[in-house]
C-alpha cells in the first residue's frame, strides 16, 4: 500500500509541476501546443512522477544515513529528468541549465512540504504519548 502511495504523490507532483512549467513555457514564448503535445508532456509526466514516487523506496533502506539516501534519490531522479527530458524535448525550448533548476526548486518545495508533515506527525504522536501519560 505504501508503494502505492508514494506513486500516487509522485504522480500528482509531477503533474502540477509539469502544468505550471508547461504554462511558464508557452507563455514565455509565446507558443502554442496542440492537444497532442500536451497530451505527450502529460503523459511522461506522469511517468516521470510514477518513477520518482517509486524512487522514494530509498528512503526506506534503513542501512543508508540519511544523507546517502537524499543523494542517491536527487541522482536518480535527475537522470529520470533528464530522461523525460530526452523523450519531452524540454532541451528544445529551454537549456539543461533551466531544466536542473526547475529540478532543483521543485525539490526543495517538495522536501519543505515534506519536512513540514513530519513535523505535524510528530507533535500528534508526542500529544498521544502526553495523554497516556496523564
Amino acid at each position: 500500500m505504501k508503494i502505492i502511495r508514494m506513486m500516487v504523490i509522485g504522480l500528482l507532483i509531477s503533474l502540477s509541476s509539469s502544468y505550471v512549467l508547461v504554462t511558464i513555457s508557452v507563455l514565455s514564448n509565446n507558443a502554442v501546443m496542440s492537444g497532442a503535445e500536451l497530451l505527450e508532456q502529460i503523459i511522461i509526466a506522469a511517468i516521470l512522477g510514477v518513477a520518482i514516487g517509486l524512487l522514494s523506496i530509498i528512503f526506506e533502506i534503513e542501512r543508508l544515513p540519511f544523507i546517502s539516501q537524499l543523494i542517491l534519490h536527487l541522482i536518480a531522479v535527475t537522470l529520470c529528468v533528464m530522461v523525460a527530458g530526452y523523450f519531452g524535448r524540454w532541451f528544445d525550448h529551454s537549456s539543461i541549465t533551466y531544466v536542473l533548476i526547475s529540478e532543483v526548486i521543485i525539490y526543495c518545495i517538495v522536501w519543505c512540504i515534506i519536512y513540514v508533515l513530519q513535523l505535524i506527525d510528530i507533535a500528534e504522536i508526542n500529544h498521544a504519548i502526553q495523554k497516556r501519560k496523564e
